[in-house]
């Protein structure tokens, strides 16, 4: 399953976060890994909306059925002093959970961001954690 989702709204970010929990359903990811991604696309799809004028899409997909690849595309201005925020040296936060960035990154397995004057592109995956089997 593949699926894009325009960002321009908070109704846009519901959509986003109810079609991802379907598809964490169908994978079966468990409730805390589910959780994770949620939050994570929450805060990332919020900086669309406060950040990047509303401008932007969400996109995600099943990777083999072993996890979720999203992809956060703005197309703001950039974000200035990147590593000072991945770092949590610096806190831009308007509204949401007070995550923002680095409590995305830290939700997630993977996490890459490349930002320039053309707005700002996230590419972060969560692997379904294997639940431990008991014999």
């Amino acid at each position: 399953m593949i699926r894009k989702i325009t960002i321009t709204s908070e109704n846009d970010i519901r959509i986003t976060l109810n079609a991802i929990r379907m598809l964490t359903r169908s994978l079966h990811f468990s409730e805390v890994d589910t959780q994770k991604l949620i939050v994570a696309v929450s805060e990332l799809s919020r900086n669309i909306i406060d950040h990047a004028g509303s401008n932007g899409f969400v996109y995600f997909e099943e990777i083999e059925n072993k996890g979720i690849k999203v992809i956060v595309q703005d197309f703001g201005k950039g974000i200035k002093k990147i590593d000072e925020i991945l770092q949590g040296q610096t806190n831009f936060q308007k509204k949401g959970l007070g995550m923002g960035l680095v409590g995305a990154k830290r939700l997630m397995d993977d996490f890459s961001v490349e930002t320039s004057k053309e707005g700002t592109r996230i590419i972060a995956v969560k692997w379904r954690t294997i639940p431990y089997k008991q014999r």
